[in-house]
């Protein structure tokens, strides 16, 4: 997996990103409930599960080795 797929995975798991970019825009709390550690772990293998599956049939770009 490169580098970018990693990010994308990091990134998947982070709570702050969809915040609004303009500077005065309300935010809203988001009231979820904590989740165990065996239900992250799962979530995680799964993401990286599907995402070689799709690396994996995609079609290889013209003048690719």
């Amino acid at each position: 997996m490169d580098s970018t797929g990693m990010m994308a995975l990091f990134l998947a798991g982070s709570d702050s990103l969809a915040t609004s970019a303009l500077p005065q825009a309300p935010t809203v709390a988001e009231n979820s409930t904590p989740r165990s550690a065996a239900w992250n772990t799962f979530r995680g293998r799964t993401a990286s599960v599907l995402h070689r599956l799709a690396w994996a049939v995609e079609p290889k770009a013209p003048g690719s080795r």
